[in-house]
Formats: structure tokens, sequence, C-alpha cells
């Protein structure tokens, strides 16, 4: 290979190197993405819409449980514990609620109660109560009694009424639920001393009870 033919090929080689970087400098960019079809556009901002969306609710759904709470049981509560009491002179078996579920779901989802059927919620003390009839298809009365475990009032729960029926008093620590009538019928009323065959209601059962 003669030097006359080396440099004829470099100067080839070299041309071909300018009009690359030529090319590449100067060239046109490279196409933009193209424009998505209205009906693509569409659909994503739907799929946004809906993402917020869910997500409003998602948070909207967590505030309202924080605020709300919810303790009571989705179903009716069955073979609660029992004791026996003495109200006045009369010995009685009662259902018994004291932890947070079993108070919160008291008669809830049942059908009925017996006429001489009776369930008695225990607090840790005394302060005011108010019962309401959330998920409870019947009429009962309600006996507010104070730490001693006298009668301090008897009312009238409606069924299914939301809207709470508070105490009177600020001292009650214990309240029996029955069927209509039920505490007229044995003679019941204010100043009726409930117990336990073992003794005062607050020094037996106060003590397991889980709300205050």
């Amino acid at each position: 290979m003669g030097r006359g033919e080396v440099n004829v090929s470099g100067v080839k080689r070299l041309c071909a190197l300018l009009l690359c970087v030529w090319w590449v400098g100067c060239g046109a960019q490279p196409p933009a993405s193209a424009p998505a079809s209205p009906r693509a556009q569409t659909s994503s901002n739907a799929a946004t819409a809906a993402a917020r969306s869910s997500a409003s609710n998602l948070v909207a759904a967590s505030e309202s449980a924080e605020s709300e709470p919810v303790f009571h049981l989705a179903t009716a509560q069955v073979q609660l514990p029992r004791v026996k009491l003495w109200i006045g002179s009369r010995e009685i078996v009662s259902e018994v609620c004291h932890t947070v579920p079993q108070v919160a779901t008291g008669l809830m989802h049942r059908t009925g109660i017996g006429p001489e059927e009776t369930m008695l919620f225990i607090f840790a003390g005394p302060r005011e109560r108010s019962f309401y009839m959330k998920n409870v298809p019947f009429d009962i009365d309600v006996a507010y009694i104070d730490r001693e475990g006298v009668i301090q009032e008897i009312v009238r729960l409606k069924a299914n009424d939301a809207q709470g029926v508070p105490s009177k008093s600020s001292r009650i620590q214990f309240v029996l639920e029955a069927a209509p009538e039920y505490f007229a019928r044995h003679g019941f009323g204010p100043g009726t001393l409930i117990s336990t065959e073992r003794g005062a209601l607050a020094e037996v059962l106060g003590p397991i009870a889980q709300l205050n």
C-alpha cells in the first residue's frame, strides 16, 4: 500500500466523520411523544379522579372510625355469665355484662326479652349513665342503681331508639334491664335495695367491671 493511497483513504475517512458529526448536531430532534388521544386522556382523568375519591373516602372512614369507635358485637350475645341477686325480698338470677363488648352490646340483636329475664350492667364507679336502644327491636324498663345498690329511678326505653335516656342521678354504678312493667309487677321502685347473695353489689361485682 503506497503513501498516496493512505492519504486518500484518510481523507475519505475524515470526510465521512465530519459528515456524521454534522448529521448528529444538526439533525431533526427525536419525535416527541405523540399526544394522547381524547379517549386516552378521558380514561386517565377518570382513573385519577377515582383514585382521589377512593383516598378521600378512606380518610373520611378513618376519621369517622377514630371519632366514633365501635365496641358492640354484630350478633346477639349468648352464654353470658349469671349472678344470683336479691331485689328487696325477691331472689332472681340475672345475666351480667361487665366487659367492654358485653356492656356495649347488651340486648342488641335479640328478638325479645322474657317477662322474668333481666340483664345487669356493672361499672367500676358511680356517674351519670345513659342507655339507648340501638339494634334492640322491643321496649324494656331500666333501673338506674347507685353504688349502695339502691334503685334511684326506673325509665322506659323504646324499641330501636338511638337517643340515649340519661339518668337524673350522677351516682349510678349499676343498671338493670328487664321486660316492660317487670319492676311494677313485683313492687320494685326507687328506694328498693338490690344485693348479691354474697353481699353488696359494689363490693362483690364492682371489682370485675372493665368500664368506669
